[in-house]
């Protein structure tokens, strides 16, 4: 009797909850198959959803990269253009001062570009484009005496610079009786036939005094550096150096001596 009362309860508990399911599927038909199919439907969608991930990623990858590059190029394209700038502007200036130094009379004055330096750490020759220039003609930048032409070929000149032993420059103090000559050391000059009694003094500076008409007077060529009298000798030992600085500078001024005609 017992086992019969309990399998009329779980009839009915059976009833009860297919009829509460069947309500549930009439009110809300449409919504059955759709919770049915969902997990499905999520697991497909899944991989969709990466791959489109991914995709806008890469393609934001690609575009900061592109704008990275871009901003880099601009960059790099406004550092040359400053630095020609720059580069510009000290040659104006080296220029207009060497036009200053073209007022000295008795020479036609060029403007050369230099195209070369020996490899020495002091460059005991220059090469430099030019036309119209001979062997000799002088040679100076906006700061003072460099050397003088050594030989030329088509469009250009090699200069051998007051560095080189070989060379031997007539100076003086303006207003001096002082006539002494400045002789390359490889790396300094060397100030020859300046008497004790003169009193030379580290830091004056020596100008070209016109002796021999090579070079035109007036002209800087070097600021002493050291003075050591010599016991039983007339002349101190001097040293300088040059006032230029021809290893940096990109233009120099070539000084063609005029001849004049006799016939004329």
């Amino acid at each position: 009797m017992k086992t019969v009362k309990r399998r009329y309860k779980l009839w009915l508990i059976s009833v009860m909850v297919f009829t509460g399911l069947l309500i549930i599927a009439r009110t809300s038909a449409g919504s059955w198959p759709m919770l049915a199919s969902w997990p499905a439907l999520e697991a497909l969608h899944a991989p969709v959803q990466w791959w489109q991930d991914s995709s806008l990623w890469f393609s934001e990858r690609q575009k900061l990269q592109a704008d990275y590059q871009a901003f880099r190029k601009k960059a790099q394209q406004q550092a040359s253009l400053i630095q020609e700038a720059n580069s510009l502007r000290e040659e104006n200036r080296q220029l207009r001062k060497i036009l200053d130094i073209s007022g000295i009379t008795g020479y036609r004055w060029h403007a050369a570009k230099v195209r070369g330096r020996s490899p020495e750490a002091m460059s005991q020759r220059i090469l430099l484009q030019v036309h119209g220039v001979s062997k000799d003609d002088v040679i100076v930048s906006s700061e003072g005496l460099v050397g003088v032409v050594d030989s030329t070929a088509e469009g250009h000149a090699t200069v051998r610079t007051i560095f080189d032993a070989s060379l031997a420059v007539p100076v003086t103090i303006p207003g001096s009786s002082l006539a002494a000559l400045a002789r390359g050391q490889g790396e300094s000059l060397s100030i020859d036939f300046v008497p004790e009694e003169f009193a030379l003094k580290p830091g004056q500076v020596l100008y070209t005094s016109g002796a021999g008409g090579l070079f035109p007077p007036g002209i800087s060529v070097a600021r002493i550096i050291e003075v050591k009298a010599v016991p039983g000798e007339l002349f101190v030992k001097a040293s300088a150096a040059p006032t230029a600085h021809w290893q940096r500078d990109n233009w120099l001024a070539v000084a063609s001596h005029l001849h004049t005609d006799a016939s004329q």
